[in-house]
């Protein structure tokens, strides 16, 4: 019986006033936020590829002038723009997307949000994902909030109960009738995306991007379910739709607004860090416990004789500060990384923020995307340190004193940037992908299947009269 419901729900709702101005209203917001994409999109890439072959310049000079200033002067690692972006942002535009970098150490990354923690600013693009985790919410709560109260008010509530079929059939109906509505606004908008975004050539078409958008199309058919069984829940906890809209709109401020955006205050609260001021006197204090028990002669230089004894004492005492310096820098950022866990983990209740990480999951982006790149840096650093020891250790003209800041005591012979190692960006594999949304899939369908049994167990105590 509840597929009859379902086909008089169905149609009721494609022919309502809300299903239209819901339809246009997202199509114009798909359609803008593609626009905006193709725009901006290739703007970046011209920033990304100006400063990739800056610094590609820069290697170079360095080293035509000698492997040591090659190795150690720090270079960034700037983040390519992500072509499937417009599914979801991820937030990238404002974490961190650059990574100081040399052969002798990771030493960290940009922050330009002016916040404690990079990764808890909250900035939105109009992706598809910000407009389903915003907008379609908030439609699939207006698709909701009256279907048993409004009906009660109609009086067709005991009416349609007259009719053979049960309670939880026409709840059932009533439920699956929404998250379909719904879903027939977003499936137009996300054709409409396409196409603009085809027609413009921003977006490259690849079995990898046709399984993104299906997933993403996923994630929002399950938030969708999610947000249709809150909205039939403050239509079932009261007798009046204008009751029932009042829980409505608290439900979405709650979930899709106030938590999403407390990560800041949580992590505060709940965990906070030390400040950067803190980190920087650290560093300054070992600086100066390490050179006070330096031997005499430890800064003395020369540098017009490589083999000056003292060298290999500066060489010495630099490798201790960068030491120092590392282990307090690699202690605050793992604290970051553990504050921002922690946040996300206490903010990921919210269908809509579970909603969000998924969708970054899915695109292979935001936090997850720069862990990657940290980590995966870390280990091209010790391959790119092991590559100069190795060249210095075969020039007769050095004295192989290891000096991580200087070109004093190590080769000044050149070398070709052909043969230095390069970094490259390792792409995002499916498994992990799948790992790494694995949880928030589980919090948005345990939030559909729990609420809409919530729903049902009020429902068959409801009075219709």
């Amino acid at each position: 019986m509840w597929k009859t419901v379902f086909r008089r729900e169905i149609l009721h709702n494609i022919y309502s006033l809300r299903f239209v101005l819901s339809l246009v209203l997202v199509l114009i917001v798909f359609v803008a936020g593609s626009l905006s994409f193709v725009r901006h999109h290739a703007v970046d890439l011209g920033k990304y590829r100006e400063a990739r072959d800056l610094a590609a310049r820069s290697l170079e000079t360095d080293a035509q002038r000698n492997a040591t200033v090659m190795a150690v002067t720090p270079r960034p690692y700037d983040f390519r723009p992500r072509d499937n972006a417009f599914l979801a942002d991820a937030k990238e535009k404002y974490l961190p997307n650059s990574i100081s970098y040399s052969a002798w150490n990771v030493f960290g990354f940009e922050n330009k949000s002016g916040s404690a923690n990079p990764f808890l600013a909250r900035y939105d693009e109009l992706s598809w994902a910000f407009v389903i985790s915003l907008l379609v919410s908030f439609i699939a709560l207006i698709f909701t909030f009256d279907a048993v109260s409004g009906e009660k008010e109609n009086k067709t509530l005991a009416l349609s109960l007259a009719n053979p079929v049960s309670r939880g059939a026409l709840l059932f109906g009533k439920y699956v009738s929404a998250v379909v509505s719904v879903l027939f606004i977003v499936v137009p908008a996300f054709l409409v995306g396409l196409l603009i975004l085809t027609l413009s050539g921003a977006a490259s078409w690849t079995m990898a991007l046709a399984g993104e958008i299906a997933a993403v199309l996923a994630a929002a058919a399950l938030l969708t379910a999610a947000t249709c069984a809150f909205g039939l829940l403050c239509s079932v906890l009261s007798g009046r739709s204008n009751i029932s809209l009042l829980l409505a709109l608290s439900f979405w401020l709650l979930f899709a607004i106030v938590i999403p955006n407390s990560s800041g205050f949580l992590a505060k609260s709940v965990s906070p860090i030390e400040k950067a001021e803190s980190v920087e006197k650290r560093i300054e204090q070992a600086f100066d416990d390490l050179d006070k028990a330096a031997p005499p002669g430890s800064w003395m230089q020369h540098s017009g004789n490589p083999f000056l004894p003292q060298h290999e004492l500066r060489a010495n005492l630099q490798r201790k500060r960068l030491a120092a310096e590392s282990a307090i820098r690699n202690d605050y950022f793992q604290t970051m990384f553990r504050q921002f866990e922690k946040t996300r983990r206490l903010t990921a209740f919210s269908p809509v923020a579970a909603f969000e990480f998924l969708s970054d999951a899915i695109v292979g982006g935001g936090y997850s995307r720069f862990r990657r790149i940290w980590d995966d840096l870390r280990v091209y650093q010790g391959q790119f340190q092991a590559f100069f020891v190795a060249l210095d250790a075969k020039d007769p003209k050095s004295p192989h004193w290891l000096n991580p800041n200087e070109d004093v005591s190590t080769t000044r012979e050149k070398v070709s940037p052909n043969i230095v190692p390069k970094f490259e960006e390792r792409a995002m594999l499916f498994q992990d992908r799948f790992f790494s949304a694995l949880p928030f899939l589980g919090i948005l369908a345990a939030a559909a299947v729990l609420v809409f049994f919530l729903d049902f167990l009020i429902f068959v105590r409801y009075d219709i009269r």
